[in-house]
């Protein structure tokens, strides 16, 4: 990025152009590598995008938070290594692979393992260039060096260790048992992986006939009712009654104390299961008699078990009936549903209907809702794994949660821990180590994908393979100093990297946690790629550029809310991008002399050294911030100093006194601060500012900077002169009256204006009264040994123990001509209300016409009390 000359620089920043070329020279030159040296290191991981498709919008917001607190460390002097990663995401990538087939009219098992592994590799390669693009697009300064992908021959290695060592170890086991079902992607699913939605659902009342000799005859292969004594059970599944081997009730309901231990004829099937009490059933809903089918529910298993009941599998993993349904064998569970309930209707079986609100799970991946199977799977035993990451994450308080909320939601799912189903009924991740054999009966299955995430910090320094003290990266960089994700899968992944750390390394995993929030739609439902909801990510970074899309994104999000997007908050990066433009080109535009005059350079110096001190005070502002991760604040905070304290304020008011000529000592002290304002806002917006930071050798060479703007050093903290920053509050305090005054009178800033000051003290500093009159437009300030003016002819405003008094220029205070208008307008009012009140003109007029005459009415109210206000003024 060669310098250029004054007249050359564009109008606005090209970042069409520019961006391109910047990153690819901090690439070129390896500025965001990162190797062990002797300084202090800072380790930012990314959360892996799943190689399904495109970034969406709340990967947009998650890796500028990333590449902010990244760029700030770097300036800080910190080593940093942002490590950025791709995952395989197994259940997400098989079904859009099995999607595109589908299309093509073939399925997996027709092409078979190997040729259905390679087309996943080939969508790797073409979704990890795509994504890969556009995280450089936004400006994320990874190390890109260190780029892991979760399916990599290191994590494989890693992954099957692990395996093997937990499972000699006792902390895996295979069980025959109930998992949840996605019917679509055909596979098993942990808790985590289900979306629970509220539902509008049914409950069915059908009766359960108590078998005796006196209610059922026997005639061949049926049974006639003798439809006498039954008792009501209350289910949302009467598709399931082929796999009922019992009705339960709760042992202290008195209505059905007298049933327990009897026995029941269950409707079509005809076949005599018991009657036992648990305590389990709530007998406050429903009916309070619940049926048991032990293959299709957690719950109803674990009764079973104590029970002593048999287990009938009734559901395939198609979601169908199998031969246990009967005539409804082949049948999808909701039309086996269906033509169940007629039947039931037909014999008289169904007493009533309701409907409640109650929570279903979905498939998290394929939105399908989860059915309870039987199934063999690989469990993880997880109340022994965690006993260390709870004592230190609630006692020991050793790594640090932000928002600080999110503790008792991990405390909540501690609680609630069941073992970890990690096998899964697919082709594409982490094969599980059995299944290696050559055995072609063995049916393939690979391992959760979380499996491989949850020693994602460990892995990526080779922690698995290598953990003894000769692995220096392990030892230089691990614990990760920041991680920086949603909470959404706080359950998913985060807290199992917490498990995974200390039960491998014996180390927390993390120093720092932070939950953004998540981009929602205007439906607000989160933004992701199997909803499709979240707007073309290229379109725009076209349109506006990354920095504006960071500033944008950042705005949006305060700590750790969810936040709906709006394109409109891109416009004010726009602005911010164009205000640090336009005063860069405003800099450039003065001209350099040796002459001094003596009150410039006093107003000059008292005016640098203002805006210095509130310059350090702004540093320590932001940096207490960013601890707090208040990153929408900070850039809010910085680009409000920017705009009101450095443009209006200070430069305005340099260009003034100077006439656009500055002194060199001037001059190099403006360009000191704008090079620092360019590093504060550097990790906000840092293709523009390294932009101009390379322009800025064309002064002179004043500005001349070897270094590029990403490797300069972070504004340190300095003592404060609070003095001089009470006092030029105060003068600002003035110029607010000052302008005010010119306001309410529509005095033009033209006209000089003549101030006194009435004050205790017995001084008042030249300084001040110097840059009052620039700043104000004032012939000039004179001081009163005592208030004697008349105040009739004075504007008058108090600051603690000053009294102002603003000298008013004859021509605007003319009081008959104010007392005239006054007239006018009250008389123009009271016809205004009398038309506003006819019957008549209400309902004739059209509704434009009578919103118009309600905007003069105000008008008039508004121009009436300005008139009063100049009167009174004027008399006071």
């Amino acid at each position: 990025m060669n310098s250029i000359q004054i007249e050359q620089i564009e109008n606005e920043y090209n970042f069409k152009t520019n961006d391109k070329i910047i990153y690819n020279y901090w690439e070129k030159n390896q500025y965001f590598n990162s190797l062990p040296d002797n300084r202090l290191s800072y380790v930012v991981i990314m959360p892996p995008p799943n190689i399904t498709g495109v970034l969406h919008m709340g990967h947009i917001l998650n890796n500028t938070i990333q590449d902010v607190l990244t760029r700030k460390a770097r300036l800080e002097g910190f080593n940093t290594c942002w490590v950025p990663g791709l995952d395989h995401a197994s259940i997400a990538t098989e079904h859009k692979l099995i999607t595109e087939l589908k299309q093509q009219g073939i399925s997996k098992e027709k092409i078979g393992l190997k040729r259905f592994l390679k087309l996943a590799t080939k969508w790797k390669l073409k979704y990890s260039k795509t994504i890969i693009k556009q995280l450089k697009q936004i400006g994320c300064s990874c190390d890109w060096q260190r780029l892991k992908f979760s399916l990599d021959d290191n994590f494989s290695k890693s992954v099957n260790k692990i395996f093997i060592k937990l499972y000699k170890d006792g902390y895996l086991y295979k069980n025959y048992g109930i998992v949840n079902w996605d019917t679509k992607t055909q596979t098993a699913l942990s808790n985590e992986e289900i979306q629970y939605k509220m539902c509008r659902v049914k409950l069915y009342y059908i009766k359960y006939n108590i078998k005796n000799d006196n209610n059922y005859i026997r005639n061949d292969k049926n049974y006639i009712r003798n439809d006498k004594n039954y008792i009501i059970v209350a289910t949302r599944r009467p598709e399931t009654i082929f796999a009922d081997t019992a009705l339960c009730v709760n042992p202290t309901d008195k209505r059905y104390l007298k049933y327990i231990n009897k026995k029941v004829i269950v409707p079509i099937s005809y076949k005599e299961i018991p009657i036992i009490a648990d305590n389990y059933v709530d007998k406050h809903f429903g009916s309070g008699c619940v049926k048991i089918t032990p293959a299709h529910d957690y719950n109803d298993k674990l009764i079973a078990e104590r029970h002593n009941l048999e287990i009938i599998n009734l559901i395939d993993q198609n979601g169908k009936l199998n031969k246990s349904g009967l005539d409804f064998a082949g049948k999808s569970v909701k039309k086996a549903r269906r033509k169940i309930l007629d039947l039931l209707k037909t014999n008289n079986y169904l007493v009533k209907i309701k409907e409640y609100n109650s929570q279903i799970g979905y498939s998290e991946r394929s939105n399908t809702e989860v059915e309870q199977l039987l199934s063999s799977q690989w469990f993880l035993k997880m109340n022994l794994l965690v006993k260390k990451a709870l004592h230190n994450i609630h006692q020991k308080d050793r790594i640090k949660l932000y928002p600080k909320k999110i503790k008792n939601q991990i405390k909540d799912w501690f609680i609630n821990l069941k073992d970890w189903n990690i096998s899964r009924q697919l082709w594409w991740g982490h094969r599980i180590p059995e299944c290696y054999k050559t055995d072609k009966n063995v049916k393939v299955e690979v391992l959760d994908t979380w499996f491989s995430a949850w020693i994602w910090p460990i892995v990526i320094f080779n922690g698995i393979m290598n953990n003894n003290n000769n692995n220096y990266e392990l030892q230089y960089y691990y614990p990760i100093t920041e991680l920086v994700t949603g909470d959404d899968i706080l359950f998913f992944w985060v807290i199992r990297m917490i498990i995974a750390g200390f039960f491998f390394l014996q180390k927390k995993p993390f120093k720092n946690i932070y939950f953004n929030g998540i981009v929602k739609d205007s439906n607000r439902l989160k933004m992701s790629k199997s909803l499709g909801n979240s707007p073309n990510i290229n379109k725009i970074f076209n349109k506006y550029g990354a920095d504006s899309v960071r500033c944008g994104i950042l705005i949006m999000a305060p700590i750790g809310k969810d936040m709906v997007f709006n394109p409109d908050t891109f416009l004010i990066g726009n602005k911010i991008k164009k205000k640090i433009w336009n005063a860069f080109k405003l800099i450039l535009t003065f001209n350099l002399t040796h002459q001094k005059h003596k009150q410039n350079l006093e107003i000059n110096n008292y005016l640098f050294s203002w805006i210095k001190n509130k310059f350090y005070l702004l540093v320590k502002l932001i940096n207490k911030l960013f601890k707090k991760y208040k990153l929408s604040k900070v850039l809010i905070i910085i680009y409000n100093f920017f705009k009101k304290d450095f443009c209006s304020l200070f430069l305005e008011s340099t260009k003034r006194i100077n006439s656009y000529k500055l002194t060199y000592s001037v001059f190099k002290k403006i360009s000191k601060l704008f090079r620092n304002l360019l590093i504060i806002f550097h990790p906000f917006i840092p293709f523009i500012t390294e932009y101009i930071w390379s322009l800025l050798k064309i002064k002179n060479n004043i500005f001349h900077n070897k270094k590029p703007l990403l490797i300069q050093k972070w504004p340190t903290e300095k003592k404060l002169n609070l003095n001089i920053l009470n006092e030029f509050k105060r003068i600002n305090q003035i110029i607010f009256q000052i302008r005010k005054f010119r306001s309410i009178y529509k005095i033009s800033t033209k006209i000089k204006l003549l101030v006194f000051c009435f004050c205790h003290k017995k001084t008042y500093k030249k300084i001040k009264t110097n840059l009052l009159i620039l700043l104000g437009n004032l012939k000039t300030i004179k001081l009163l040994k005592q208030n004697n003016k008349n105040s009739k002819k004075y504007y008058t405003f108090i600051l603690d123990d000053e009294i102002y008094l603003i000298k008013r220029p004859k021509e605007i205070f003319d009081r008959k001509q104010i007392t005239h208008e006054l007239s006018y307008y009250k008389n123009y009012l009271d016809k205004i209300i009398l038309k506003l009140k006819t019957s008549s003109f209400l309902q004739k007029a059209p509704q434009k016409i009578i919103n118009l005459e309600k905007q003069k009415q105000m008008y008039c109210l508004n121009k009436i009390k300005l008139l009063k206000f100049q009167l009174t003024s004027s008399s006071t």
